[in-house]
């Protein structure tokens, strides 16, 4: 023989896997670690247009989620029924990674009336903490950091107190969900982009102000360090700053942009005309699919109030969205008006109906916040 002989044991590694058992279970190996290969990596590509997406699947069974947190933070009883309106949607809709309430040490779910002619009935906010922990599965955390009278707030202000979340350690990560917002999808891959200390929407706000990050929902990686390092900038902070101004000033670069399609629809979208920068070029604007797709929508429609205020009929006259010339025989096409208006409408009825009717909302003037003047907020590019 002119070739060297083959070994034994090789020889007998080659018969054992030319046999159809060693092939049968060679395929299946390969076919497990295939599936699992493409539920750990398996994202929908329209929902992250842009470089950075989730490193995993939410169906991975290697995600930890105990250590997840959906948060929000609340330090009114306006707010607080808000927040019980989010927890809903988030249940209606499901999600794997927990919820958590963060509110002012001062309160308590067991509070009642001191009137006795209300024969010991649970407070308002006693009544909302309740309906978040026992329908809704809220862990309910109190703080002492946080307080409803003005006076006792110390640095820890309305336009700061997001910010909070940064603290709350013993989470890895915790998405702050903004009271002005009305989740429509399950939000939980956010959750797994890559490591950073802070992800937020990139949004197209309407000239002036035109790309900017939104605070409507804030991804972050909680630690004592930069928890010390946001106080610090707090409490040196000029009057008309607010939670964005801090963390833009000291995580502006390091920030992971959330694209705003599906992550961030404004109510102002309805309003414009160009729907591009949203929708993307190429496109016939659909405002129902838009809705449909969206997982987050943004109540911003300022000088109209947030939805838990209502705005005078001239307001609503001026700003709702103009009706449009539909491209069959001329007739008007209004689907625009009546999604926002239907929008509004049904958060009003969810408001009075989740919460009772002290909340029902009442046309009122709302002051320009702090975001406002620094313009997040949609700009009309049409008046």
């Amino acid at each position: 023989m002119n070739g060297r002989a083959i070994p034994l044991p090789l020889r007998r590694l080659q018969r054992i896997a030319a046999t159809p058992v060693f092939k049968l279970v060679t395929t299946i190996i390969l076919v497990i670690f295939g599936i699992r290969w493409v539920l750990d990596h398996n994202h929908d590509r329209d929902e992250w247009p842009g470089a950075v997406r989730p490193t995993a699947s939410v169906e991975s069974n290697r995600v930890k989620w105990d250590d997840k947190r959906y948060i929000q933070i609340v330090a009114d009883e306006e707010r607080l029924c808000s927040a019980v309106l989010v927890w809903h949607e988030i249940e209606e809709i499901g999600s794997r990674a927990q919820r958590t309430l963060v509110y002012p040490s001062s309160w308590s779910p067991d509070e009642v009336e001191t009137d006795p002619a209300l024969n010991n009935t649970l407070t308002r906010k006693a009544h909302l903490l309740r309906e978040a922990r026992d329908k809704y599965y809220v862990l309910l955390h109190p703080i002492e950091a946080l307080h409803e009278n003005a006076m006792l707030q110390g640095v820890w202000t309305d336009p700061y107190i997001k910010l909070l979340a940064f603290n709350l350690t013993q989470f890895d990560r915790v998405l702050v969900l903004d009271s002005a917002s009305q989740p429509k999808g399950n939000l939980d891959a956010v959750f797994l982009l890559p490591k950073a200390t802070l992800a937020m929407p990139w949004v197209y706000w309407g000239e002036p102000t035109g790309w900017a990050f939104s605070n409507q929902m804030m991804l972050i990686t909680p630690s004592a360090s930069e928890f010390a390092k946001i106080e610090a900038e707090i409490t040196k902070a000029e009057s008309d700053q607010f939670d964005l101004t801090i963390v833009e000033k000291l995580y502006k670069s390091k920030t992971l942009k959330i694209p705003q399609r599906p992550y961030h629809l404004m109510t102002g979208e309805l309003r414009r005309q160009d729907h591009s920068k949203y929708w993307g070029s190429g496109k016939k604007w659909d405002p129902e699919e838009a809705l449909q797709k969206s997982k987050m929508l943004h109540f911003s429609d300022w000088p109209v109030p947030r939805p838990w205020d209502s705005a005078p009929q001239a307001m609503l006259n001026k700003h709702m969205p103009k009706c449009l010339k539909s491209e069959w025989f001329g007739a008007t096409n209004c689907k625009n008006r009546m999604l926002w208006m239907q929008l509004y409408a049904d958060y009003a009825a969810k408001r009075k109906g989740f919460c009772g009717s002290h909340f029902e909302v009442k046309v009122q003037d709302q002051e320009a916040d702090p975001m406002v003047r620094h313009g997040r907020f949609f700009h009309d590019e049409n008046t």
